[in-house]
């Protein structure tokens, strides 16, 4: 990974499976994320979602919720020693481990593919990408946009020496498929990400509006001090993007968020509301007094009272003009080195 990569667009599939010549020092960590939106006709305001990870990480001795996970060779070729997990709300009940298992993740040119109980496997053709989990989910995710924000692109910075991080993302793509043989819609998201640095506490958001727009925030904190702090609305023309951010979350099992930003030219607040909650937690053998765990909070949530404002302009957006809003909020607790 090269110091302060800047973002930019790369072809569908470009830098998500080509592992073969990429470093891996120990701790490491390699994972291929989707998360998928999907309508719900019996209930619109609470969309179902599932999230499914590819992963694996450069230590002896890991575990995740209680899973215990011993890597031999992260890599050997083309093949990774590590997990898939997943979580799925069907718009009722929150499916926590729906899938949670030690596998061998096979890396080919345009996919990738497990041995795990219950069959996964994630294929580009072309512009298309195919996500298969078992029998029940086959889903189908494009991006359609022309603008930057919502084509696959790529960045990478780095922290302190060679510690950082590079990451493939698409930040909204249509939906088509199937769930349980009956067909859906909705949007997904997607990153894939190699990470060379301990993972810190965050506050981080996808968000889909109705109309195409886009909501992105991360708030990454050292001590309860921000050291990345960035609000990216895209209200599907135009991309508004501010360094500034205040996220304060209030309540317990389903919180909400308030979540402000200001800068000379714009300002924005907005409230997100979660009806769902899964979790990670991550642990490793402590290192004397300092802690090593991770919790990895995620929300499916709405957003409501959203407001943006162009300063320089006058112009006011609101939920009016973008419709309804789907996403995930994520809040992570801990530290994991």
């Amino acid at each position: 990974m090269s110091p302060k990569i800047k973002a930019h667009t790369v072809k569908p599939g470009e830098k998500l499976f080509d592992i073969e010549d990429e470093p891996m020092p120990k701790g490491a960590w390699w994972w291929w994320f989707w998360l998928f939106f999907i309508d719900n006709p019996k209930d619109p305001n609470k969309p179902r979602q599932l999230m499914i990870l590819w992963s694996t990480k450069n230590v002896r001795k890991i575990s995740c919720n209680d899973l215990k996970i011993e890597i031999g060779e992260p890599r050997n070729g083309n093949v990774l020693d590590g997990a898939v997990a997943a979580w799925y709300f069907d718009g009722e009940k929150m499916h926590h481990n729906y899938l949670l298992e030690l596998c061998k993740i096979k890396v080919e040119k345009d996919g990738l593919s497990t041995d795990s109980k219950t069959p996964t496997s994630f294929t580009i053709r072309d512009v298309v990408n195919r996500i298969r989990i078992g029998d029940k989910f086959d889903f189908v995710a494009e991006a359609k946009g022309t603008h930057d924000f919502v084509k696959p692109s790529f960045h990478g910075n780095m922290f302190v020496g060679d510690k950082g991080y590079s990451i493939t993302k698409i930040n909204r793509l249509d939906l088509k498929g199937a769930v349980d043989g009956k067909p859906i819609k909705g949007t997904a998201y997607f990153q894939r990400v190699f990470v060379n640095a301990p993972a810190i506490p965050w506050y981080w958001s996808d968000f889909h509006f109705e109309n195409g727009g886009v909501l992105t925030y991360t708030n990454q904190m050292v001590f309860r001090k921000a050291v990345k702090k960035h609000i990216a609305f895209f209200d599907g023309k135009e991309l508004y993007e501010l360094n500034d951010i205040l996220v304060k979350k209030k309540g317990g099992e389903l919180p909400e968020f308030s979540v402000s930003g200001e800068t000379p030219e714009y300002q924005i607040r907005f409230t997100v509301k979660s009806y769902a909650h899964s979790f990670w937690q991550f642990k490793k053998k402590s290192l004397g007094f300092i802690p090593n765990k991770l919790t990895y909070n995620e929300y499916p949530s709405t957003i409501s009272d959203f407001e943006f404002v162009d300063k320089k302009t006058g112009k006011k957006t609101t939920s009016k003009e973008l419709g309804k809003a789907v996403g995930n909020a994520e809040h992570t607790t801990g530290y994991l080195l």
